[in-house]
């Protein structure tokens, strides 16, 4: 008997929204860049105009987790923390509509 079962729920995306970050100091400096290449990376209007909105999905989300590589070795955990609190931002935003 197999336990194990696999979730049919695959994790699509967000448009991207106003929102408020906790995040330290130190890895707040970096914010700005974060969400600077969060839009860059975006796609506009992905479900339509009538939706709208530059829409993060998995692999552009995934690309933005590899911006801590083009840092130092001692930006590279404040900038890596930047990105994680700014994805739980927007993904908070949207659950508390």
């Amino acid at each position: 008997m197999n336990l194990t079962q696999e979730s049919e729920v695959e994790f699509l995306g967000f448009a991207l929204s106003n929102c408020t970050v906790n995040v330290s100091e130190d890895s707040a400096k970096y914010l700005r860049i974060v969400h600077r290449t969060a839009l860059e990376l975006a796609v506009q209007n992905q479900f339509g105009a009538d939706v709208g909105g530059f829409w993060l999905l998995a692999p552009q989300i995934e690309q933005l987790r590899k911006l801590p590589m083009y840092y130092s070795t001692r930006e590279e955990s404040l900038v890596r923390t930047a990105i994680e609190a700014y994805l739980a931002a927007q993904v908070e935003s949207w659950t508390s509509i």
